[in-house]
């Protein structure tokens, strides 16, 4: 009995490690880093005129929790001269960059469904004290596993404020899906409803390139009442883990 048990967590711990997105592209995946591992993702938006930076770091906790940090809105100008971009200045829209201490916390509800609860807050990088502010975004989600979670729907909520995303709404849905075609090849998409700067869908891909790298890609596609451009997204995640590519 005992080995039969000792069978059933190895196989479960296996199960939670299988995928290594800790976004999909722009909403949580639903993943939780193992104890004692680090994920990094790095994640590139390119458009007509500027090109934006995203990275993201976390430290596996165990018992479900994971903790890390986000540089978000870095951007690079590519007009003219290139030449980094900022803003500080809230009557401007979102403030950009933003250093964001990360937490989440995953519920198994059962062998097909967990539930995660996040939350993403911090402060703007400026050199102005003065010009400071306090950004947040939370979020809960449902994941449902498919194809002994090999595959995965997610669907949530969100809560944000104007300062990290912009003018629009604060509250929305997010949905998103993760589906597998052969050992290496996903089908990936998610969407963040709503008006505000991060109110977009994104369509694409993700391959995995060897047990501990993958590459994301596809074409982003704001949501009406959404003034931003249409670009393309290129991800980068680097696991400490082995991920299983049967």
């Amino acid at each position: 009995m005992k080995r039969f048990l000792s069978l059933l967590a190895a196989m479960a711990c296996c199960h939670c490690t299988v995928l290594g997105q800790q976004n999909l592209f722009n909403i949580p995946s639903g993943d939780i880093t193992p104890k004692g591992k680090v994920f990094y993702q790095h994640q590139l938006n390119l458009y007509s005129d500027k090109l934006e930076s995203k990275a993201h770091f976390v430290v596996g906790l165990g018992k479900g929790w994971d903790a890390g940090v986000n540089l978000v809105g870095k951007t690079l100008g590519l007009r003219n001269n290139l030449v980094f971009l900022a803003n500080d200045n809230p009557g401007r829209g979102a403030l950009s960059p933003f250093l964001l201490p990360t937490l989440q916390k995953q519920f198994r509800v059962s062998p097909r469904l967990d539930v995660n609860m996040g939350t993403q807050a911090g402060m703007n990088l400026t050199g102005k004290f003065e010009n400071k502010e306090f950004g947040w975004y939370n979020y809960a989600l449902g994941v449902y596993y498919l194809q002994q979670r090999k595959s995965r729907l997610v669907a949530g909520v969100y809560h944000t404020n104007p300062l990290l995303m912009g003018p629009g709404n604060r509250v929305g849905m997010l949905l998103g899906y993760e589906i597998k075609l052969t050992p290496r090849w996903y089908l990936m998409g998610d969407w963040m409803s709503g008006s505000n700067d991060a109110g977009v869908a994104v369509i694409g891909g993700m391959y995995n390139m060897s047990r501990r790298s993958q590459l994301c890609f596809g074409m982003l596609v704001p949501n009406p009442g959404n003034p931003g451009p249409v670009g393309l997204v290129l991800e980068l995640n680097l696991l400490g883990w082995d991920l299983d590519l049967k």
